[in-house]
């Protein structure tokens, strides 16, 4: 419907007047595997960027300094500035929801404070061997030979590359998946 509506707008003036604004949170060939028949395909891509410790700090300070500047870098370590999750660990720790020494100790637990992200993440991976493979290989080498996988699981918010270097996204995701593939 929406690939139709965009079609439409270049041969009836009637459609150039509808715009159309489609927002997800993940790259679309994880939501539909045929982009050429998707609205996904069409528009610009804006990427957005993980946090920087001064961004942190200063949400950490609208929390009400929820975190103390050495819990602040240890967030930092764990999370490597993922928005959703640093968002997440001050909101819960500033309403008190969960103690600062809770947070990090549990924070790879079935039934910790990142459980519902980390689960998400990991029917990501569901029958898909060649990504858990190349989790892997990631995980243990800092390395993914296959780019196409290096792409979906980067796509998919896992991992991140520097140079030729690939890392998880976080060090919570490294833990996560070190215990979960390796059992």
């Amino acid at each position: 419907m929406l690939r139709s509506w965009h079609n439409s707008r270049a041969t009836m003036p009637i459609w150039k007047k509808l715009d159309l604004a489609l927002v997800t949170s993940t790259e679309p060939y994880e939501l539909i595997p045929d982009l050429t028949q998707s609205p996904f395909n069409v528009g610009e891509v804006i990427e957005i960027e993980d946090f920087t410790s001064e961004q942190v700090s200063e949400l950490n300070r609208r929390h009400g300094l929820s975190l103390n500047p050495s819990e602040e870098k240890q967030l930092m370590v764990l999370l490597g500035g993922h928005p959703f999750l640093v968002r997440r660990a001050l909101y819960l720790v500033a309403s008190g929801q969960v103690s600062s020494v809770d947070l990090f100790t549990n924070a790879i637990a079935q039934n910790g404070d990142y459980a519902e992200n980390l689960r998400h993440n990991l029917s990501l991976l569901h029958n898909k061997q060649e990504l858990i493979q190349g989790l892997r290989e990631i995980i243990n080498h800092n390395t993914c030979k296959d780019r196409l996988v290096f792409w979906r699981l980067r796509g998919a918010g896992l991992v991140r590359s520097s140079g030729k270097t690939v890392t998880t996204r976080c060090q919570l995701y490294a833990d996560y998946f070190r215990e979960i593939l390796y059992d």
